[in-house]
């Protein structure tokens, strides 16, 4: 077991780019995952028409501390909208098939799938949806208000999970990285799901909610939850959204 961080390390450095899959013109694989024929898609109010106050930086990194627990939490659309884009928006294509979007990625790869559970979304059923970031739509994945406890169950923490009104499941698509970087690209998988969590952190500041980021789930039931592939779609962060009750005094 102490050997793996080593392997790991060993494995992914800089690797001899003339055997990358780029280099080699293996087709390049998608920059999202296909919306089957079947599945509702909705489209989100425009992030960019949402108006949130202006709080510094600082002050949003000064204020955050671990949550412990959130109050029962509900959010808006508009709200969703502009958490959904700050933290892996698009923002255009260059360089024929080069994304920019709201967070680094390693080589422009963007290989992650941004999920969601939503528990308590206005105008949205509770159920697991996957954000579409090129056109800022989401896709209906699975309708199912037991998904809320399947979560609470997958991510071992009951009181977080069924309070926050949605949480974020951040899906790795490795191959989109390694594709053009070799098996460096395993790295910026999982130094991309930091990125992309901090964002959410920041931006959720900006609205009033907090935000408690974790890795520590059953891979497994995560994988069933969202009927992932586990061979090529790996789940490797997640990060529940809600509102803390600041001040309360027990008596």
């Amino acid at each position: 077991m102490k050997e793996i961080g080593k392997q790991f390390i060993q494995g992914t450095r800089y690797p001899d780019y003339s055997t990358v899959d780029l280099v080699l013109r293996v087709p390049e694989p998608p920059h999202e995952l296909p919306v089957q024929k079947d599945q509702l898609v909705i489209k989100l109010p425009s992030p960019k028409k949402f108006k949130v106050p202006d709080i510094p930086v600082r002050q949003a990194i000064e204020r955050w501390e671990p949550v412990g627990f959130f109050s029962r939490s509900s959010m808006t659309l508009k709200e969703l909208s502009y958490l959904l884009w700050c933290s892996q928006g698009f923002k255009k294509m260059v360089a024929e098939s080069i994304q920019v979007r709201n967070v680094p990625s390693g080589g422009s790869r963007y290989p992650l799938e941004t999920y969601f559970v939503a528990s308590d979304v206005e105008g949205l059923e509770a159920g697991l949806y996957r954000y579409l970031p090129m056109s800022n739509r989401i896709v209906a994945e699975r309708i199912d208000s037991g998904l809320i406890l399947e979560m609470s169950t997958a991510s071992m923490n009951f009181k977080i999970m069924t309070r926050a009104a949605v949480t974020f499941i951040w899906v790795a698509v490795p191959y989109r990285s390694t594709w053009a970087l070799g098996n460096r690209g395993y790295r910026s998988v999982l130094i991309e799901a930091g990125h992309t969590c901090q964002n959410l952190v920041l931006a959720a500041a900006n609205i009033g909610y907090e935000v408690f980021p974790t890795d520590m789930f059953h891979d497994d039931l995560i994988v069933k939850l969202a009927n992932l592939d586990p061979e090529t779609q790996w789940p490797v962060y997640l990060g529940a959204v809600g509102k803390v009750e600041r001040n309360v005094t027990i008596a």
